[in-house]
């Protein structure tokens, strides 16, 4: 009997060591993998609901996937437009200016301060209370100007010396209303000085050709765009004569697999070409033509009388801007002028690139000492 209670204490104790041991041992193996198992699921669960959020969040404002509003300060327009940003990545810094603001610094689009009618718009003249100016275009009321609203739009996300890029828009959903905002230029459109009285001197040609050259070395070969409306109206002259392209309401990006491309390419330094005869001249191209006994019109025709030109100059003296025939810069006359016959040649695939044009002008100048910086009307 003694022995049957030991068997039993002996049994119950064993039981009771075997059950600790059990429990010690799950509780070790929980705490070494199965919570942290479970943690790092809990985690990656939060993460997941997070990153489900934040999608639906993006489709449901998608305007806030690239685009972020915030206050800042800007020197400015802190006198008259809202201290309102929008930071877009793709485009860059923008003002969004408000009606109201427009309407007061334009005198509510008056007459007055109109000072360029476009084929896409009329261009105003905007004073704000500091008495700085600004440029306001506001676009016809027309679908197939929204192209050219989105277009200019993206030129605010390039800066260059010689392209006009916005520098603040406004959008009126209620009135229709597409405006853009550009620094004043005080010296107008190029063809505001052609056959006009005063004459530009040759320091100011010479500042005038290699800035659009320059302007569009750049469109062709970094930004990848033509212009395709490359012509004194488009050419706008800041402090110091300096040229701006502006009027990018036709412009295209360029797509080197498509072969159409390069003619589009080629237009613009065709256009360039007979820019550089205008300003050589002083007079439209059309009135230098007929100067000149040339009223036929085409590429080749144009080619005929440019070789005519340079290889017998002493014609297209007699018609010469007269301030150029007082200066002793002819061989530099003579060189824009062969750079404006290649412009022009008959087959687009014998014109130079752009590129090729301002490294050619930019040599003649540095050749001949003359540079840039002094390059001062």
């Amino acid at each position: 009997m003694e022995s049957s209670n030991q068997f039993h204490e002996s049994f119950r104790q064993g039981l009771t060591a075997g059950y600790v041991f059990a429990a010690t041992f799950f509780i070790v193996i929980y705490m070494s993998y199965c919570l942290p198992a479970q943690l790092v699921k809990n985690r990656e669960s939060r993460r997941g609901g997070y990153k489900k959020a934040t999608q639906k969040c993006k489709l449901q404002h998608p305007e806030l996937k690239r685009q972020k509003i915030q206050e800042v300060v800007c020197p400015c327009a802190s006198h008259c437009f809202h201290k309102l940003y929008v930071i877009i990545h793709e485009i860059g810094w923008l003002t969004c200016t408000t009606f109201t603001e427009l309407c007061v610094a334009t005198k509510h689009f008056s007459k007055d301060n109109a000072f360029g009618v476009g084929s896409t718009g009329t261009m105003y003249k905007a004073t704000l209370p500091n008495g700085w100016f600004f440029a306001v275009k506001r676009l016809y009321d027309s679908e197939y100007l929204i192209r050219s609203f989105e277009l200019e739009i993206m030129m605010g996300r390039y800066s260059h010396r010689n392209i006009v890029s916005p520098i603040s828009f406004c959008i009126e959903k209620e009135r229709n209303e597409r405006i853009l905002v550009y620094h004043y230029m005080p010296n107008g459109s190029l063809s505001d000085w052609l056959n006009h009285t005063t004459t530009l001197g040759w320091h100011v040609v010479i500042r005038i050709a290699l800035g659009v050259a320059r302007g569009l070395s750049c469109l062709h070969h970094s930004l990848h765009m033509v212009h395709l409306s490359i012509a004194p109206e488009s050419i706008l002259l800041g402090n110091n004569f300096e040229p701006r392209i502006s009027n990018f309401g036709s412009a295209m990006f360029m797509n080197y697999d498509l072969g159409q491309n390069v003619g589009f390419e080629k237009k613009d330094v065709y256009d360039f070409g007979t820019l550089l005869f205008e300003v050589i001249r002083g007079k439209s191209f059309g009135q230098t033509r007929k100067c000149l006994g040339n009223t036929n019109d085409g590429p080749f025709a144009t080619y005929t009388y440019a070789t005519n030109l340079f290889e017998d100059p002493f014609g297209f003296y007699d018609v010469m801007d007269k301030s150029l025939k007082e200066i002793e810069f002819e061989d530099e006359v003579s060189a824009l002028l062969k750079v404006a016959c290649d412009c022009v040649h008959p087959s687009p695939c014998k014109r130079p690139t752009m590129l090729e044009v301002y490294s050619k002008m930019s040599n003649i100048w540095e050749r001949d000492g003359i540079f840039e910086d002094s390059l001062m009307p």
